[in-house]
């Protein structure tokens, strides 16, 4: 493999590049493997250890159309180790057919970067599904995502998912460059929430949520200055019934890289219900991170995030020092984070609702 992962200052997702490529097409990969210990509440009884995974194959396709326009299209499978996960007194290894065991793998498959994109000069027509530019991407430079590896795993609120979350249900939009600026806009809808695609007989159901949209605004090296960056999204889901609220969430931040070193600020206020049979619960969430290039190879970092959550007193906090090491082909991530009132609890009612937790993890990832 002559593939070489090289660390950056402004690293935010992935640490790693490369793939094959045959006449228009191209088949890429990546592979994650997790070590990871966790220790929750004061008596440790939720505490745990073990290995994970996440794997994830890229078919893409692109060329010209007989009209002048060119077009991109492509879809991802991905693998997140979920057939393994265990019911209490089952094993999803043997021969068990409950539906939490069976289908957990499925669900994860086919739901994310599917797509068509129909390109003419700076502007593209899409139809697809977690593929338009990524209202879940943070300025904040981190060498790894505290919210997915961090906050997810140890039940905290903290979520890059946002309001409506419509790049997650199957939507059609726009994509325009805006000349001399580098910016991106973007306004997508999704004709049902939560769908990320039904088959082509049966493309919904009566259950699923209302219709909603998102628009975005993504800046890199704005106005030509290098390495400032920004980006600002909205998106609104209407109230599924008369008792409840719009989802809603909104999104913006900003990053600034200057030599080894690079800095950014998040903010994200989103909801945490599916607009069925809840009301709203708000949560604010302000996240900010340093990294520092100590060497080509070698990189640091610090995130710092806290949770505002309207129905509680405390605000959920998580710190997160973070090492990156690259080997060339592969990439080594190490990290250690606390996390503070887990979903703003101001204290421990019991071992089932933590309050304070701790997580280090060695992630080693590749692609090719």
């Amino acid at each position: 493999m002559k593939n070489k992962l090289l660390l950056s200052t402004a690293l935010v997702s992935g640490l790693v590049a490369g793939g094959s490529a045959l006449a228009q097409t191209t088949i890429t990969g990546d592979l994650t493997i997790t070590y990871k210990a966790m220790e929750l509440g004061t008596t440790g009884a939720l505490s745990r250890q073990g290995i994970g995974r996440e794997s994830q194959l890229n078919i893409q396709n692109k060329g010209s159309l007989n009209n002048g326009m060119t077009y991109a299209a492509g879809f991802s499978l991905e693998f997140d180790g979920q057939s393994t996960v265990s019911t209490t007194g089952y094993s999803s290894n043997n021969s068990v057919t409950l539906p939490e065991v069976r289908n957990a793998e499925q669900a994860s498959i086919s739901n994310e970067n599917l797509y068509i994109d129909l390109i003419a000069g700076s502007t593209t027509i899409t139809i697809g599904v977690d593929h338009v530019q990524n209202s879940t991407t943070p300025s904040v430079p981190m060498i790894t995502d505290i919210y997915d590896n961090v906050a997810l795993g140890l039940g905290g609120v903290s979520t890059n998912q946002l309001g409506a979350k419509t790049k997650e249900s199957a939507h059609v939009g726009i994509v325009q460059g805006i000349p001399g600026t580098g910016i991106t806009a973007s306004a997508i809808y999704a004709p049902l929430g939560g769908n990320f695609g039904g088959n082509d007989q049966e493309v919904g159901t009566t259950s699923a949520r209302n219709p909603s949209y998102e628009i975005g605004l993504a800046g890199v090296d704005i106005f030509g200055v290098k390495g400032l960056n920004a980006r600002y999204f909205t998106n609104k889901e209407a109230k599924a019934e008369s008792t409840l609220t719009d989802l809603k969430g909104t999104s913006y931040g900003a990053s600034y890289t200057y030599g080894q070193f690079a800095a950014g600020f998040d903010r994200m206020k989103t909801n945490r219900t599916a607009g069925t049979t809840q009301s709203e619960v708000d949560v604010t969430m302000n996240r900010y991170g340093i990294t520092y290039a100590a060497t080509k190879d070698i990189s640091l970092g610090y995130v710092y995030s806290k949770a505002d959550v309207s129905s509680q007193t405390a605000d959920e906090k998580i710190k997160s020092i973070q090492l990156g090491y690259s080997l060339g082909p592969v990439a080594i991530v190490a990290d250690y984070s606390t996390i503070d009132n887990i979903q703003g609890r101001a204290s421990e009612s019991s071992f089932l609702s933590p309050q304070d937790g701790k997580q280090a993890q060695i992630r080693l990832t590749t692609k090719f």
